[in-house]
């Protein structure tokens, strides 16, 4: 199969699902900075591959509910 095959690119990998900083970013309209600084502390589910942060959209918007005011 070639990489372009569409077969292929019908159940993206895994790593096609994560957000890197920037994305999660422009996701919850704060900057690339804040999340950084405040991942950690705030509890934002990240994984750390290598140097670079990523976020799986589904652990945000989970995390997001359980922040949620009325």
């Amino acid at each position: 199969m070639s990489m372009l095959d569409p077969s292929t690119t019908a159940n993206p990998t895994p790593a096609a699902t994560l957000m890197n900083l920037e994305q999660l970013a422009q996701y919850l309209g704060v900057t690339p900075r804040w999340i950084y600084n405040n991942h950690q502390k705030l509890g934002i589910p990240a994984f750390q591959i290598g140097r670079a942060l990523r976020f799986r959209p589904g652990d945000v918007d989970a995390w997001l509910d359980t922040r949620r005011t009325n």
